[in-house]
């Protein structure tokens, strides 16, 4: 981003100056960016007074007399709070980045005009229920209710030198496709995949990229019963290598930009039933593994008005309470990891027809035109068939024509409307038919009552494809592989009060191959999952604090499962010795101070790229050494399942390596590694959370050096990619954190108001409040602050009164 670096350091230099020293009538001036937080307000758009109460810490309490004036409230205050962020998140949506940061940003533009997620959003707006428009048009007005107080601006609006433009309804839907983006992705696993042919053969890319290990646990280990599905054959195709690799380098360029897409992302959750709680009533919990930014991408609210009355995570820019609790049911979300995304290879002619089966169709031209900061407009044209956008349009170099075909660009989608519905619900019937709605992003959802019930749904569009399994490219010239409908919403995964008395999800597989549907190819791996079940079935009678030390819990399964294996290596030296010693005498804590944890960490990462980079070369470092779950999965095949010719380094002809020499090596790498990183060569006196720090970025002064310290957050932290506590690991900037429990929340079925939740930062999005980032060191800790629902709630006092 250096045309924006330029830019900026003549801008910032005296903002830069008046927040390192923190005095001065620059700095009073900068602080009425500040919201008011007490007193009343005139606004119009409101049938009464709409009160909003920010507690001790800062939450949210809205309270109107209707439904629309709840939403209104809570478009005001995520605008008093977050307008910054509102306003990036809309201009991603839109393609709209370029306005402000200039052509370092056109790329991505680019690519998200070619997707369409603007055209998909407006389409589903006009196709929308009334109730759900007048709700998204009292958010609007809320958003719009604020910026017509005239207020000065937050820093990141002056220094560049933006003035926001009214909220609109579609702002809002743009916003929540760019959620569905974030979490449904697997298009790039296709792309992977067809490089790792090319480079060692089907079978081996089979072998890199597992779907899941035999014996992970299952979401329902029951099953499910419907009836069986028509078998499907024909498999996808690779595309040439070059087209793999530019279409993995726009999808790197647009989650750099963006943030939105990591392959580290995931989520736990779990309800246990009363008969394991010291209550006799369920306990819920939940933490969305998310992308680490701030201000955080939740908002802390409570909503009251009409029918709503619910407490939880929203995300500023939608009116909706997206996790949490109501009066009568709570819910939790992780992402199920579904296959809603194929690429299908199209042949199209110089006059813009595309074939298909035998005959020509014409291809739809959209025009779109992306104006960018200090350079002329730049007009692209959009290419559409029958199976989606032409996002290989976007690069060069790409030999095939590849059509993207997405769930979340259907001409409908109520997912809104299901999220409204959920905040209504009062019981499991009422709850399950909001599921109906939702379309994107497919979702494990967790539920409990106060009655006592629990259950599990995994609701969202899920394609049923007349051939091929989703892991490859596929033929659009033919209609062999066409989506022919979405599995009835009766034979989604589901269950209720099951009889084991809990459910868990982790991102793991959800059900077994009895399952007649094609859910997904790529599961996270099962160590969480393992970990949260073992610690349920250690437990008894179970309460508050055993849930919020279990979202604590950074001791590694994957860990205790294959030291065995890695202490039985001849060490080359002291420091290979003293390695070792230290790890025959760890529990698999991935605690901040250990010295363990640290070589531990290293030795894996050695011992991955050791095994599996002389097969790959290059292509190892360009796109694998970044995954998390399929090498992690691989490894484990390696070293526990009896797949030991992965050890023999093919480099090395006339010698056949066994795996104890290539971990031998493979531990003096690591050890190397991680010295460099400590500072320190002695393995005894390492900590893990000296190199392991989360990072929580800023758009875009994170990419800004003179800004970075003022706008950024850093903290030392424990854990690693499959703890419960989950702490991924970055190894391209060894051994930083990038993603993180992105929100955390136990609620207590017996007493709503015991319930407790947490999110990253800060409630503020701007750098000037004292609420920016005060959350980051509790977060830290994994405390939790009151989710205060009933009862007179103290704290500053904000009316909002009709003109």
């Amino acid at each position: 981003m250096r045309l924006l670096k330029r830019l900026l350091l003549w801008l910032v230099l005296g903002l830069v100056i008046v927040l390192a020293f923190g005095a001065g009538g620059g700095y009073l001036w900068l602080r009425q960016s500040l919201p008011k937080t007490s007193g009343e307000i005139r606004v119009s758009g409101i049938s009464g007074p709409v009160t909003i109460v920010r507690d001790s810490d800062g939450v949210a309490h809205i309270t109107g007399a209707t439904e629309t004036d709840a939403a209104f409230g809570l478009g005001f205050v995520h605008a008093q709070d977050r307008l910054w962020q509102m306003e990036v998140q809309r201009r991603i949506g839109h393609g709209r980045l370029s306005e402000i940061f200039g052509a370092t940003t056109l790329n991505t533009d680019r690519f998200l005009r070619t997707l369409g997620v603007a055209r998909a959003a407006r389409s589903a707006l006009e196709r929308l229920d009334a109730e759900t428009v007048t709700i998204l048009d009292a958010y609007a007005a809320g958003v719009n209710a604020f910026l017509a107080t005239n207020p000065m601006l937050p820093p990141e609006f002056l220094i560049l030198g933006v003035k926001p433009e009214p909220w609109q309804p579609i702002d809002s839907l743009v916003w929540a496709k760019m959620m569905a983006w974030d979490l449904g992705g697997n298009w790039s696993d296709e792309v992977m995949r067809s490089l790792l042919i090319a480079q060692i053969g089907a079978e081996d890319a089979d072998f890199l990229m597992p779907a899941y290990t035999a014996d992970g646990p299952l979401i329902l280990p029951e099953g499910v019963p419907v009836q069986p599905a028509a078998s499907t054959t024909a498999p996808g195709v690779a595309i040439q290598p070059a087209t793999a690799q530019a279409m993995l380098d726009l999808w790197e360029t647009v989650h750099l930009t963006t943030g939105l897409g990591n392959r580290l992302a995931g989520s736990n959750n779990w309800v246990i039933g009363g008969a394991r709680t010291a209550s006799g009533k369920p306990l819920l919990v939940n933490d969305p593994h998310l992308g680490a930014r701030i201000p955080s991408i939740w908002y802390l609210a409570h909503m009251q008005g009409g029918a709503l009355n619910s407490i939880g995570a929203t995300f500023p820019g939608l009116p909706a309470v997206v996790i949490g609790h109501n009066e009568r049911i709570a819910w939790g979300v992780t992402n199920t990891g579904p296959d809603v995304q194929d690429l299908y290879i199209e042949r199209i002619d110089a006059q813009n027809y595309v074939e298909y089966n035998g005959r020509r169709e014409p291809v739809t031209l959209i025009s779109e035109t992306i104006n960018v900061k200090d350079a002329e407009p730049v007009t692209l044209t959009v290419r559409i068939t029958r199976h989606g956008p032409i996002i290989s349009d976007v690069t060069s170099g790409t030999g095939e024509t590849l059509a993207f075909r997405w769930t979340a660009l259907d001409e409908e989608d109520a997912t809104l409307r299901a999220f409204l519905n959920i905040n209504r619900a009062r019981n499991w019937e009422e709850f399950t038919a909001a599921l109906r709605d939702l379309k994107a992003p497919m979702q494990n959802f967790v539920y409990a009552d106060v009655e006592g019930n629990i259950g599990y749904y995994a609701p969202g569009a899920l394609p049923i494809r007349r051939n091929g399994d989703g892991t490859l490219p596929v033929p659009g010239w033919t209609d062999e592989y066409e989506w022919v409908g979405y599995v009835p919403f009766e034979e989604l995964p589901h269950v209720y009060n099951p009889p084991q008395g809990y459910i868990v999800t982790a991102n793991n597989r959800v059900v077994g191959n009895e399952y007649p549907y094609l859910m997904g190819t790529s599961w996270a791996a099962p160590y969480r999952a393992q970990r949260i079940i073992e610690l349920i079935e250690q437990g008894n009678r179970l309460t508050v604090a055993d849930m919020r030390a279990m979202l604590g819990d950074v001791v590694s399964v994957q860990a205790r499962e294959l030291l065995p294996v890695m202490l039985a290596v001849q060490p080359a030296g002291p420091r290979e010795a003293a390695a070792l010693e230290l790890l025959r005498g760890w529990d698999g804590a991935m605690r901040g101070d250990s010295a363990a944890a640290a070589v531990f960490q290293g030795y894996y990462y050695a011992a991955i790229e050791t095994i599996f980079a002389d097969e790959l070369r290059d292509l190892y470092e360009r796109q694998y050494q970044s995954e998390r779950d399929f090498p992690a999965m691989a490894l484990r095949a390696v070293l526990l399942d009896g797949r030991s010719e992965w050890c023999d380094n093919v480099t090395t002809i006339a010698v056949t390596e066994d795996c104890a020499t290539t971990l031998a090596k493979a531990l003096t790498r690591g050890l190397e590694a991680m010295a460099d990183a400590q500072g320190e060569s002695d393995p005894t006196r390492w900590r893990w959370d000296r190199v392991h720090q989360a990072v929580f970025q800023h758009t875009p002064f994170s990419q800004v050096g003179a800004l970075r310290g003022v706008f950024e957050r850093r903290i030392p932290n424990g854990g690693d990619n499959f703890t419960v506590n989950v702490a991924p690991v970055r190894i391209t900037e060894p051994y930083l954190q990038y993603n993180v429990p992105s929100y955390r929340q136990i609620i207590d079925l017996n007493d709503l108001n015991a319930s407790r939740f947490m999110h990253t930062t800060g409630q503020s999005g701007n750098v000037l409040s004292s609420r920016y980032s005060d959350y980051l060191e509790r977060w830290q800790r994994v405390e939790d602050i009151p989710m205060r629902f009933s009862g007179a709630i103290e704290g500053e006092r904000l009316v909002l009164a009709g003109e």
